[in-house]
């Protein structure tokens, strides 16, 4: 289920959330668990098994957690050894449905081996919630957050639909408080004006990021798939063309799947942590990687560069544990070389602006953001690409002024232009939905919101498309 379509829009979510509010006045804890409900029913539209396999892990994850729990902490070699058994057997899974077909082809390739290619088809969301689950694993590991967690509130923070499917990646002790008053009697969650203002806000948000997928990512599409689809007839316009029109189709679909996500929970009064803030303004890689997909940057950073060793130990090392990190960032992305390639570009280019900041000398800031924005957007080449021989051939169209092509049509520039200018000035979609200091009260946010729903919802009348992310 997407939430572009029909069946999310208009009889899911709504059914949700009044079925939400009408329990939460009579019992606090049956609203919860109808969450937890509707969430299961949301993961099983893609097919049963999909649903099993997703409870399966949530037993597993909460069973190495309890053990976590229960083991006091002076046996050291005893966590330490359940905690590598929970991880490791969560990367199991998640090489297997996501990994073994790249692997086997790969030996293939090398060895001539003639295996048979496993069929295997990957679960939506999986990436997400292996990743949600292995933070809370080392979180309990570690001693944070709570260390007394029931069975269905640990079902409904790996499985709370708005999440879910593609993040934001949520953390144990950033959620669990906000469920836990959920299905708390005697909560002044109903009606109190911080309640009111966050379904407010939340359908504003909401409404945005219905806006962003519908009115230009699915816009943008057709010129990114017709492109990638021919890049060796790309000349030097169209492949330029070609590039921006997936690095803004990229940022608008993953970003409003994002506000949609968001928004979709402010309406049971729960927040989730932010995903994008205007990242194509960055001014440097570093900041770049603080504005985009901020939940799995703070994750690389805190599970994966912080125990490679961090910053210490030197420049050096640094610099090994931060392009070790960017490089399986690139490969949980997708099972491909274009994606090690993509990620080991921006760990080379981190690497070299944490050098660069020994210089004293800084760009203009202009010219560091449109410096920052050409990079990003010659490395998403490679992200898009089938495989590697397309990206070179887009790469090369975009280095030969004089080479002439006609796979896009010219009028494209004008939905480029149309696209391109909100992403560096106007207000970020948490701002005009969620931050009062640019004038926008809760009230007018409603009402912009709803008012921008239903003109979509009024027009929507093709086929939902899928969300990118979903593939990873």
């Amino acid at each position: 289920m997407i939430f572009v379509s029909r069946i999310f829009l208009e009889i899911f979510l709504p059914l949700t959330v009044v079925l939400f509010y009408c329990l939460r006045i009579g019992n606090a804890r049956l609203a919860a668990l109808s969450l937890l409900g509707a969430s299961f029913v949301f993961c099983s539209v893609n097919g049963l098994w999909q649903a099993a396999l997703l409870a399966c892990s949530i037993l597993f994850n909460f069973g190495i957690g309890a053990a976590l729990s229960r083991t006091p902490n002076d046996r050291t070699f005893v966590r330490r050894a359940v905690l590598i058994l929970g991880i490791a057997l969560d990367l199991t899974a998640l090489g297997y449905f996501k990994y073994a077909g790249f692997f086997v082809a790969n030996l293939d390739a090398a060895f001539g081996l003639r295996l048979t290619h496993p069929q295997v088809v990957l679960p939506v969301g999986i990436s997400f919630y292996t990743f949600t689950q292995i933070a809370f694993l080392a979180d309990v590991y570690a001693g944070r957050g709570p260390s007394r967690h029931s069975l269905s509130n640990y079902a409904l923070f790996v499985t709370y639909f708005p999440h879910v499917i593609a993040g934001p990646i949520i953390h144990w002790r950033q959620m669990m408080p906000q469920f836990a008053r959920l299905s708390a009697p005697g909560s002044k969650l109903l009606g109190s004006p911080e309640h009111r203002e966050a379904i407010c806000r939340g359908l504003t948000l909401f409404g945005i990021g219905l806006a962003k997928k519908i009115f230009i990512a699915d816009q943008l599409a057709p010129f990114v798939d017709k492109g990638y689809a021919a890049t060796g007839a790309l000349g030097f316009a169209d492949a330029w063309l070609l590039s921006l029109a997936y690095s803004f189709q990229l940022y608008y679909d993953f970003s409003g799947y994002c506000d949609m996500a968001i928004g979709a929970s402010l309406l049971f009064g729960v927040q989730l942590p932010f995903n994008f803030d205007g990242p194509y303004r960055a001014s440097s890689i570093q900041e770049f990687w603080r504005r985009w997909h901020i939940t799995l940057s703070n994750w690389l950073r805190d599970y994966v560069f912080i125990p490679l060793g961090g910053s210490r130990g030197g420049t050096a090392k640094r610099l090994r544990n931060l392009f070790a990190t960017f490089l399986l960032g690139g490969f949980w992305h997708g099972a491909a070389w274009t994606f090690v390639l993509w990620g080991a570009l921006h760990g080379l280019a981190y690497s070299v602006h944490l050098l660069w900041q020994r210089i004293p000398y800084r760009l203009p800031a202009p010219a560091a953001v449109a410096l920052t924005f050409l990079f990003v957007n010659a490395a998403w080449v490679f992200f898009r690409a089938p495989e590697l021989g397309s990206a070179l051939n887009v790469l090369s169209a975009m280095a030969s002024p004089m080479r002439a092509g006609h796979a896009l049509p010219p009028e494209a520039w004008l939905l480029i232009g149309l696209a391109g200018l909100p992403i560096w000035i106007a207000p970020t979609s948490q701002q005009l939905a969620l931050e009062t200091k640019i004038g926008i009260s809760p009230l007018t946010a409603s009402l912009v919101g709803a008012c921008l729903l239903l003109a979509i919802l009024a027009c929507n009348t093709s086929a939902p498309s899928p969300f990118l992310y979903f593939n990873f």
